[in-house]
Formats: C-alpha cells, sequence, structure tokens
C-alpha cells in the first residue's frame, strides 16, 4: 500500500492485480527446504591385532600345562606384540602432557610382567583392557543406533495457514515462526509446541511421553512438536515455539548430551589414575635405585620386588570392567526406551 500512495501522489493510476505478500507464496523460493535427516548407523568391529592378540594369548595359557608345553609361553609375547602397541600410543600422548591415566597403568603392568617372564600375564592384560575397549565401542554404537531413531520424531513440513487468504502454504517447519497459524491434519505432526485454537481430535504423544493412549485435544490444549493427530478432525494450532525450541528439539540435543558425556565412575577411575599411578612408579623407582647403594644381590632383589609392585599394583579388573559394566547397561536400557545420562 505504501508504494501503491506513493505512485498515485505523482498522478499515477494504481491498482493492485496481485498482492504476494498476502498470499506468502513469492517467499517459498527463498527458503531453503530442509533435506530429509538422515540416521547415521554406527558400525564397529574388533581390530584384527587385537583377535591376534587374543589368538595367541590363549595359545600361550597352554603353556601352564608344563613339561613339554612350556615353550609355549613365548608366544605370549607375540600376543603382547599385537595389543600394546594401541595402549602404548594413548598412554604416550598422555604422558606427553604430564598426565596419567589407565592406559598408563596398563602400560607400566605390561612392561613390568616382562622383565619377570610373565609373559601369559603380559597378554592376558593386553587382550583383555584391548576387548575391554572393543566391548565398549560397540555396545556404545549398539545404544546410539536404538537412540537415533527419535530424530526422526521431528517433523519436516508444515501446513501453515496465511492469515490474510486462510490458504495452506506448506513450509519447512524449521521456518515457522511463533504465532503462526498451523492446520495439523489426521495423520500428520504437530509441527512446532502450541495451543489448539480450533478443532478437536486426539493426539498420540507416546513417542515423547510413553502413554500408549491418544489424548484428547479442545480448544486451549497444549500440544508438542513431534507427537501426531491420530483424531478424524483437524487441529489448528497457534505455535508458542520454534521447531528447534519445541519438546522433540530438546529431547534430542538430551540424547547427544548423554551420548558424549563419559559416566561418573569412569571419570572416578581416570582422576584415581592420575593420583595413585605416580605414587607407585615412585616407589618402584625407590626400590629400583636406593637398595643398590647396599650390594648388588640386594639390589637385584629390590629391583625384582619394584617390578612385582608395579604388576599387582594396578589395578586392572576395576579397570577393564568399569567401561564393560557401563555400556552393557546403556544397551540394556536403550531398545526399552530408556535414556541414561553420564551413567548414572
Amino acid at each position: 500500500s505504501g508504494i501503491v500512495d506513493v505512485l498515485e501522489s505523482h498522478m499515477y493510476d494504481v491498482s493492485i492485480t496481485l498482492d504476494g505478500g498476502a498470499d506468502g507464496k513469492w517467499a517459498l523460493a527463498l527458503m531453503d527446504v530442509d533435506k530429509e535427516d538422515t540416521i547415521d548407523q554406527h558400525k564397529t568391529s574388533v581390530r584384527p591385532t587385537t583377535i591376534l592378540s587374543g589368538v595367541f594369548w590363549i595359545i600361550s595359557m597352554f603353556s601352564l600345562i608344563g613339561g613339554n608345553w612350556d615353550y609355549l609361553k613365548y608366544v605370549a609375547l607375540l600376543s603382547v606384540a599385537f595389543g600394546l602397541p594401541p595402549i602404548a600410543m594413548k598412554a604416550l600422548r598422555t604422558l606427553r602432557r604430564f598426565h596419567f591415566d589407565v592406559n598408563c597403568m596398563m602400560l607400566f603392568a605390561v612392561l613390568g610382567a616382562l622383565p619377570l617372564q610373565e609373559y601369559t600375564e603380559s597378554a592376558a592384560v593386553c587382550f583383555l583392557f584391548s576387548i575391554s575397549e572393543a566391548l565398549e565401542s560397540r555396545a556404545t554404537a549398539r545404544a546410539r543406533n536404538a537412540l537415533s531413531a527419535i530424530v526422526c520424531l521431528r517433523p519436516e513440513h508444515a501446513n501453515v495457514i496465511n492469515p490474510y487468504t486462510k490458504a495452506i502454504v506448506v513450509l519447512p517447519a524449521s521456518v515457522v515462526a511463533v504465532g503462526s497459524l498451523v492446520s495439523v491434519r489426521t495423520g500428520d505432526k504437530v509441527p512446532c509446541d502450541g495451543v489448539v485454537i480450533e478443532g478437536k481430535s486426539h493426539v498420540d504423544e507416546s513417542t515423547l511421553t510413553g502413554e500408549s493412549r491418544p489424548i484428547s485435544k479442545t480448544k486451549g490444549s497444549k500440544v508438542s512438536g513431534g507427537t501426531i493427530n491420530t483424531g478424524s478432525t483437524q487441529l489448528v494450532i497457534k505455535t508458542t515455539a520454534t521447531s528447534e525450541s519445541s519438546a522433540v528439539s530438546r529431547l534430542i540435543r538430551l540424547v547427544e548430551e548423554a551420548q558424549s558425556n563419559r559416566s561418573e565412575t569412569e571419570k572416578m577411575v581416570d582422576t584415581f589414575a592420575k593420583m595413585y599411578t605416580p605414587f607407585v612408579i615412585l616407589a618402584a623407582l625407590c626400590m629400583c635405585t636406593i637398595p643398590w647403594a647396599f650390594g648388588r644381590e640386594v639390589g637385584i632383589f629390590w629391583s625384582k620386588n619394584a617390578l612385582v609392585t608395579i604388576v599387582i599394583a594396578c589395578p586392572c579388573a576395576l579397570i577393564i570392567s568399569t567401561p564393560v559394566t557401563y555400556v552393557a547397561g546403556l544397551t540394556a536400557a536403550a531398545p526399552r526406551g530408556v535414556i541414561v545420562k553420564r551413567g548414572e
């Protein structure tokens, strides 16, 4: 109308044939339609080196029979050669930052057992720690795949009612503004959180609340984005939030946050290792050096005890069991629709 007034003020005869601003269709070409959400399926597999480490460790276990089988203990060195490098690389990266973690403890335990000729025990530590990490990755991937289906709850399009012409314009749900009027027909998803201003129907909220029965919605009822109109009549909704601020979007963000955080138990083990490992290494270093001042035999005796201390002081059972226990519970809960945040 402002343009018409200006032209008429200059003595032009002007009439409006089609008002693009009234029907809103002129803006469709400027809007990027969101592509269909794709769900990344996480796939994991056990490293070939871990498998070889386990095979050689099992073979070396036959050396415990004794007699002619004793030579098989040297096969454990092959198990260590395949299983130790990934642990050693992680430990070295940590040591470069002047920190200690569980990888450092496992590395010191293996290196301490080798001079004692406890090859089978060294192989067991390498393989069990490696397989525990592989199991953690596999179980976490399964949990993520089960939870990633939640992304499908996000609506893709919205039937927006033009406030001037009352015509329905199909827009991407991500561009629907707060205060827009949206038509939700039978079988359609509610694009954004809002309030019903017209119509009476039933809405399936099981994807968000777990309620198996559809909930009756009438004028003034609140509805959440991602729920489905399962009734026989249309609902007209006035949006109170954008698609990114809807309940389903918040749920997706919670899932992503839960997946990215480590459990408190895992953090506790790492914190324990940072304080405990330097103390053990310092004690072993003192045992390897000071006794030599009292003679060669005394030095050899205490050096061996220092290596034994490094091996027995490493809480391998706690380190190996923590991630396996955590992800086993996460995997068991995911198919039942339970989201575990930070392993708590």
